[in-house]
């Protein structure tokens, strides 16, 4: 250390008591001011003075690992205090405003006093960077932990759910197979009694919302092997299916099918999802004076199959269509929220993606598919 640089440290000891008076003015004061809270406020002061003074005697070498340690310790004091990042910078800034004004006191006319006026500048400007990095890797570190928590309780709650659920639906999952058979045996022996066809639907859509609480229960058992199959047919399939409810609101099915549209998976897994999506248009759709629309379009692209679903229900709000696919997340007033949860579940498990979109003309459903090996 050369002569110039000892004495002004010697004279920025001696202003050591001026600096921190001036501190505790002029840095930002604590939302309580007990005594604790000024005793900390003046540890800040101490420790910015302590740092910069110590800096000035360090070799080039030296310099970085020690600003940036001490940078460091100096933003888990203000995560800790819960202070913002631009409280940081301002408790540094004015630090480095107020040891400029004692050291306009210094009288000298070296001309090498300057390169101590910039060395110390640049010490400053080191320490904010480095504070600020360090404050935001710590407020990310911060939030990652948090995160893990909301997702760790999230995941709790769903498997307590699927605990409570799965034992309940399995009470009443054997009384449905029993009235599935007898209205089977009521429709051979009687094929005109009337209301058949509505009793088989309502049973139907019955098994599949126990499938979907099975299913978030994860405690399925599937024993169904993957085939490959007929997209297209699959599509008539689910056309004839849902045409009774489509009769009784009105809903115009408009399709658009390329021809011969192959994907693999469980057929009636994938069956139940655009069941799904059709009956999940056709209510938000029941309520509304527009003219009521699902538009189904299947094609083939870069070995991928796409099924698009359009209605022209209300659109989906975008604070709501982050989340759609979330459990619990419904736009109807007595949904459960589950179904397009389980239904992307589905797509996922087939190496596929399940899509949503919405304006105010059409709101789109998109389900992408790989083209099986056997068909690419």
């Amino acid at each position: 250390m050369d002569k110039l640089t000892a004495n002004v440290l010697s004279f920025l000891e001696q202003k050591r008591a001026d600096f921190l008076k001036k501190w505790k003015e002029k840095a930002m004061p604590p939302p309580e001011p007990s005594s604790t809270h000024w005793e900390a406020l003046e540890d800040k002061g101490k420790f910015i003075y302590q740092t910069v003074l110590h800096a000035l005697t360090l070799s080039q070498e030296e310099l970085p690992s020690y600003i940036q340690e001490a940078a460091h310790k100096f933003a888990q004091v203000k995560i800790k205090d819960s202070s913002g990042v631009e409280q940081l910078v301002y408790d540094i800034n004015t630090g480095r405003n107020i040891l400029y004004q004692e050291l306009s006191d210094f009288q000298t006319e070296n001309e090498s006093f300057k390169k101590i006026h910039k060395h110390l500048l640049c010490i400053f400007d080191h320490i904010s960077y480095c504070a600020v990095i360090s404050y935001c890797n710590l407020k990310q570190e911060e939030e990652d932990v948090e995160n893990r928590h909301v997702q760790s309780t999230h995941e709790d709650r769903l498997t307590l759910l699927g605990q409570m659920t799965s034992s309940f639906v399995h009470e009443f999952r054997n009384p449905l197979t029993t009235v599935q058979g007898f209205v089977q045996l009521l429709r051979a022996e009687h094929p005109d009694l009337p209301y058949m066809d509505i009793i088989s639907s309502e049973l139907e859509q019955l098994k599949f919302r126990i499938t979907q609480f099975l299913m978030l229960s994860k405690k399925q058992e599937i024993d169904q092997e993957e085939v490959v199959f007929s997209l297209n047919d699959l599509i008539d399939q689910v056309s004839t299916f849902v045409y009774p409810r489509l009769l009784e609101l009105k809903v115009s099915l408009q399709q658009d099918m390329q021809k011969n549209l192959f994907v693999k998976g469980i057929q009636e897994e994938i069956r139940q999802v655009i069941i799904n999506i059709i009956f999940n248009a056709i209510e938000v759709m029941a309520n509304t004076n527009e003219e009521s629309v699902i538009h189904i379009k299947g094609y083939q692209k870069n070995n991928l199959v796409y099924l698009e679903a359009s209605n022209t229900g209300p659109k989906i709000p975008d604070s709501l269509i982050k989340n759609i696919f979330e459990p619990f997340v419904t736009t109807k007033k007595t949904g459960t929220g589950l179904g397009l949860y389980v239904s992307r579940q589905i797509i996922e498990k087939h190496h596929g993606q399940l899509l949503c979109s919405s304006n105010e003309q059409w709101t789109t459903f998109t389900i992408i598919l790989p083209i099986p090996e056997e068909k690419a």
